[in-house]
């Protein structure tokens, strides 16, 4: 029979625990895994976006140098003593502006500026001849500029000392100073030494200090018009606007470069980005802690995670209530057998008389092993305990279903058999003796046989359970005395 073992009640519901929260763990990481994917996507897309941009608008500007002349239409000029330069803008009619440039872009505002020296304000100076040619460009950076979030800016850089941009804050924050270091920058520098005009040059994630203090990379290219070297075109992307979209997962997204690629082998989903026509080296990794992780995960699947918990709860509480009720089963039979033969004990037998089938006679009877003391003084204890079993497993096939068998101590033994006439219940009686004397030599050497006392009573009538067994044992004793192997019924 089972135990109360509280390991077992937890280790299986436990088992199963893990395998669910293993399973909901799993599916958790593959939707993480396929969110990261599509912002990788997101990401390269956008970056792949802007080298077309750099491309188209390089060709646009290498065209406006076939031009022979230009004008500032519906633009304000301004002289900025304080910063040494000359300031252009365009009018705040946006009508004007573009019907003056012959361009056609999208409706919405012109954000750019054009700085540069001061003779740039002189409608005659050589460098206003030469940036007025220019200036169509403008409109088409600032509406590309307005159509993606993470271009943080687009700007055009003459060797001629000017400057078009958009936003117009980058050109408009300059002086004198400022503008002679940009041509110092790194951007400025690898452009200049890139002679494959078709390529574009990729400056690795810096600080723009010019600007607004945020983390940009560049993409830059070189400007030739007749094998002839004109300026530069660079594109500023917001490292936070192009990684990080409304999705969690972005906000764990990082630029890494490729020569740091071992340092960094601990984080998931690198993702090498291949840019045609670019010397990009940088991965995209996935840079989270276990901790974050696990906290991510709690929070994305607390309901399921809620249920699991509940149902394993009451699995639990379900698997201790039905072990108790087993171990106070088991207990409870453990408290009626005899450990010995599996028959009732005496407090099992008396409990079993309630349930009996009643028939018109009853009979209790006594049997006892007889000279149950030599078969130990001569054959062991072991063969004596070999033969109480014995003599148990032959009352049991002998009786019927309905009829109790029971070992009250050592080698005697109490049966209650029901029958419908005396006659029946005593061959039963005799059946049980003759069976045990005719095959008990399996057990002892020589074989044993047994006596027995049979108290038989009308069932109708009241009868004491004391009483009966007292009479019994009377029988018992006399069929001793007279010579042992017999049966004596009242």
């Amino acid at each position: 029979m089972p135990k109360s073992n509280l390991k077992h009640i937890f280790i299986i519901p436990t088992l199963f625990l893990v395998l669910i929260v293993g399973i909901v763990l799993n599916n958790h990481i593959s939707a993480v895994e396929r969110q990261v994917n599509r912002e990788y996507d997101r990401i390269i897309n956008s970056l792949q976006r802007s080298i077309k941009v750099m491309i188209s608008l390089d060709y646009n500007l290498s065209q406006l140098y076939k031009q022979s002349s230009g004008e500032f239409f519906n633009h304000r000029f301004e002289l900025d003593e304080k910063a040494g330069l000359c300031v252009i803008r365009p009018s705040e009619n946006l009508d004007a502006v573009m019907e003056s440039q012959e361009v056609s872009v999208p409706g919405g505002r012109l954000d750019y500026s054009i700085a540069g020296d001061e003779s740039l304000c002189d409608p005659t100076s050589e460098l206003y001849n030469i940036a007025s040619k220019k200036v169509t460009l403008a409109p088409v950076i600032s509406f590309i500029h307005d159509y993606e979030e993470y271009l943080h800016g687009i700007y055009f850089i003459s060797k001629y000392d000017y400057i078009i941009s958009s936003p117009k804050e980058i050109a408009e924050n300059l002086t004198k100073q400022t503008l002679e270091i940009i041509y110092t920058r790194p951007y400025w520098r690898n452009s200049m030494n890139n002679k494959n005009e078709r390529h574009i040059t990729f400056t690795a994630p810096y600080t723009d200090a010019f600007f607004d203090g945020l983390e940009v990379l560049t993409f830059s290219t070189p400007i030739y018009y007749k094998d002839l070297f004109k300026g530069v075109l660079v594109l500023d992307l917001s490292v936070d606007k192009l990684l990080h979209s409304g999705d969690e997962v972005s906000r764990y997204i990082q630029l890494l470069d490729s020569d740091k690629y071992q340092r960094f082998e601990q984080y998931r989903f690198m993702q090498p980005v291949n840019l045609p026509d670019t010397d990009f080296t940088y991965f995209l990794y996935y840079k989270s802690s276990m901790k974050d992780e696990l906290i991510r995960f709690v929070a994305h699947d607390i309901k399921t995670l809620t249920l699991i918990a509940v149902t394993y709860i009451l699995t639990l509480l379900s698997m201790f209530y039905y072990q108790s009720r087993l171990s106070q089963r088991y207990y409870s039979n453990l408290a009626k057998q005899d450990p010995m033969t599996g028959l009732y004990n005496r407090r099992g037998f008396e409990m079993s008389l309630k349930d009996r089938v009643v028939k018109k006679f009853v009979g209790f009877a006594l049997y006892d092993i007889d000279d149950f003391k030599q078969i130990n003084d001569v054959f062991g204890h072991d063969v004596g305990d070999e033969a109480i079993i014995y003599v148990a497993k032959i009352l049991n096939k002998s009786v019927r279903d309905s009829d109790i068998v029971s070992r009250f101590g050592g080698e005697e033994f109490v049966i209650c058999i029901n029958a419908d006439s005396r006659a029946s219940l005593e061959n039963v009686c005799e059946r049980v003796r003759k069976s045990i004397q005719d095959s008990s030599g399996k057990v002892v050497t020589g074989g044993f046989t047994v006596s027995g006392g049979v108290a038989v009573i009308d069932s109708q009538r009241e009868f004491s359970f004391e009483h009966v067994i007292k009479k019994a044992d009377d029988l018992l004793y006399k069929a001793k005395q007279d010579g042992k192997n017999r049966v004596y019924f009242s």
